[in-house]
């Protein structure tokens, strides 16, 4: 009977020193109004070179893109923005992006998302949330300067934020396309790192550095950073946290373009989970008329848009334009 007590105790103890133990800090979620920016069209794009002129360690071809419909700078009916997913830059849509704004003849803008695209593996040390939420707020207000309405186009944790800002900001996002939304990660222990020693978690199973198998081979290296800080993962984790619930779905109102892989339940989206885009869709109040939601099973990848991962690309953009020329009535 004392030997249990004692075992009590300890165990009591351990939970205590858990529960007690250090959490990763995050500064508080900012608000998710977008304010209109106050750049002429002329402006524009000096203003979106000069936000990355002097980043250290930039990477060649991981710059924002801003493409104007036949070189002409001046409002089309609906602009494209673009928002990329973790770890990528505006490449990582290549060429669906750009194909997709061509053919509807749309202006388009693409930015590189806080601390990405840096040939540095100190990425994302010091991330916050709050850095990727502010430069998708601000890239869609850019978005409105380029067309009279927004077209929200997005991977993986690029469509986590549009969710997020969807609801708040429904007079300025008019259609939602996204492919392998990050609602959760694949990996269901990965809530953990947001918890009581998180970090330590995380160091004591990754290392200070994260390098995703697969990813620092070959064409991967271009337009993905593929060694970075294990704090990134932390952060990412803790955006998921802030922004994916029912609360925030349930005010997506905007009609939605939503693809991913998925051939069956082991060949499936390996980052992100599909079971969870699911769990999205059920519980937006966008009507049925207005939402597409698709599996493209030959896909073999997490980013579904590009041919350095995607055996689908073609099919991916023939299901987007048929989807958004409805929307738009073409």
């Amino acid at each position: 009977m004392k030997a249990l007590k004692v075992v009590g105790i300890i165990i009591l103890l351990l939970m205590i020193a858990f529960f007690l133990g250090p959490k990763a800090q995050f500064d508080p979620v900012v608000d998710r109004h977008i304010n209109p920016i106050n750049i002429t069209l002329d402006s524009l794009d000096r203003y979106v070179k000069s936000k990355e002129i002097n980043l250290p360690y930039f990477k060649p071809g991981n710059e924002s893109r801003l493409i104007w419909v036949n070189d002409s700078i001046q409002k089309t009916r609906y602009s494209i923005v673009y928002l990329h997913g973790f770890s990528a830059s505006p490449m990582e849509s290549n060429p669906t992006m750009f194909d997709l704004a061509k053919e509807l003849g749309f202006n388009l803008y693409a930015p590189l998302l806080a601390g990405h695209g840096l040939d540095d593996r100190e990425s994302f040390v010091d991330l916050q949330p709050n850095d990727l939420i502010n430069d998708a707020k601000e890239a869609i207000a850019i978005g409105q300067l380029l067309g009279e309405d927004v077209i929200v186009m997005s991977c993986s944790t690029g469509a986590t934020l549009s969710i997020y800002l969807a609801g708040a900001n429904k007079e300025l996002i008019d259609i939602m396309v996204m492919y392998s939304p990050n609602i959760a990660l694949a990996d269901p222990t990965a809530k953990l790192v947001t918890g009581h020693w998180g970090t330590q978690i995380v160091q004591s199973i990754i290392g200070d550095y994260w390098n995703p198998t697969g990813e620092g081979e070959g064409d991967g290296l271009k337009y993905w950073t593929t060694t970075y800080r294990s704090n990134g993962l932390i952060a990412l984790q803790k955006l998921i946290n802030y922004t994916m619930d029912e609360e925030i779905f349930e005010e997506v109102t905007q009609p939605y373009f939503l693809g991913y892989y998925y051939k069956n339940d082991e060949e499936r989206d390996p980052t992100v989970s599909t079971d969870a885009m699911l769990w999205f869709d059920a519980n937006t109040s966008t009507s049925s008329g207005d939402k597409k939601v698709i599996a493209f099973p030959g896909a073999e990848a997490h980013v579904i848009t590009n041919p350095i991962k995607s055996k689908s690309v073609e099919a991916v953009l023939d299901s987007t334009l048929a989807f958004v020329r409805k929307e738009i009535g073409e």
